[in-house]
């Protein structure tokens, strides 16, 4: 099978032997492996990574090629979407990392595992019928959580993105105003926007953390999303206008597998009830492309919100 491993100096493609499965385990035929923005992150850092090579992809769906002896629940032939996968033609997943797609949920828009990452933290994003929402920074991340804000009933949702593109899409998915952040001070949106009573920051930059403490209203909620790598993660908080406004601050990552399944069952259904549909923000790469797909996701390509590596070309 071909598989895209980084090297220090890149990418390459090469061939492996097909991985067996244990009795647990399930083969699966991979149709899809979308590329992560932490991902990205690694490929910037691949000059001086150890070890020297490595096989990434997270967010894989595809085909049961073949089951272990203890599997009951799926056979050859079901698609399904994965808790893990890698950028590679197969790949091996214990049965309870899977989740199985009905009929007319095709598994090249699938993407459970990023998908399932923004409904666990819309769980806790406190969003309650008629309630006003903020979404700084419209990504995939972000634009799926703005429609997840949509069906939980919020009222009025404003979208916050420097990149007009991307302010474009947000209006296409559900998004009540976009604005550019950039294009004045906090005090005026304010004013015209009013304060919020939850702001859901999908960034990962220290401009929307601020951004954040000032859109929320007292006793309001702001739920981290975003991926913070650049300056090693490391944030700084007004705390004085956090403690002044009383504000919840929820981490909205989640590192239980069991709980990260149930929420990928949950996109699942809501994809299988047509409630929610990313098919809009995927852009596809072949297998043999993924170099130019991680440049693109790194010069911010437009009309590029996530980039999913296809193994049949």
């Amino acid at each position: 099978m071909r598989v895209a491993m980084m090297t220090r100096q890149g990418f390459e493609i090469r061939e492996q032997a097909i991985p067996s499965c244990g009795p647990d385990e399930v083969l699966v035929k991979t149709t899809v492996c979308g590329v992560c923005e932490g991902e990205v992150n690694h490929y910037r850092m691949r000059a001086n990574m150890n070890p020297p090579e490595f096989l990434l992809g997270h967010e894989a769906s595809g085909i049961v090629e073949k089951v272990g002896a203890n599997v009951a629940d799926l056979k050859a032939g079901d698609a399904v979407t994965a808790l893990g996968g890698k950028f590679s033609e197969y790949f091996v997943r214990p049965a309870d990392r899977l989740v199985k797609l009905p009929d007319n949920v095709d598994p090249r828009w699938a993407l459970g595992e990023p998908v399932a990452c923004v409904i666990h933290a819309g769980n806790r994003f406190g969003t309650r019928v008629g309630d006003r929402v903020a979404i700084v920074g419209c990504g995939f991340m972000g634009l799926v959580a703005l429609m997840v804000a949509r069906l939980q009933g919020a009222a009025f949702v404003c979208a916050f993105d420097p990149i007009p593109w991307r302010l474009a899409m947000a209006q296409r998915m559900g998004a009540d105003a976009a604005v550019d952040p950039q294009a004045g001070k906090s005090a005026d949106i304010l004013k015209e926007f009013g304060e919020f009573d939850v702001v859901i920051e999908a960034a990962g930059v220290q401009s929307a953390l601020d951004l954040c403490g000032d859109l929320v209203r007292q006793h309001g909620r702001i739920v981290l999303l975003g991926y913070h790598t650049s300056n090693s993660g490391t944030r700084t908080v007004n705390m004085q206008q956090w403690n002044y406004k009383a504000i919840d601050v929820v981490n909205g990552h989640c590192r239980r597998w069991q709980e990260k399944m149930a929420a990928m069952q949950a996109g699942v259904n809501l994809m299988h009830a047509g409630r929610l549909d990313v098919t809009p923000l995927v852009t596809y790469y072949g297998l043999s492309r993924v170099a130019e797909a991680f440049h693109d996701l790194e010069s911010r390509k437009e009309g590029l919100f996530k980039a999913a590596l296809v193994m049949q070309e």
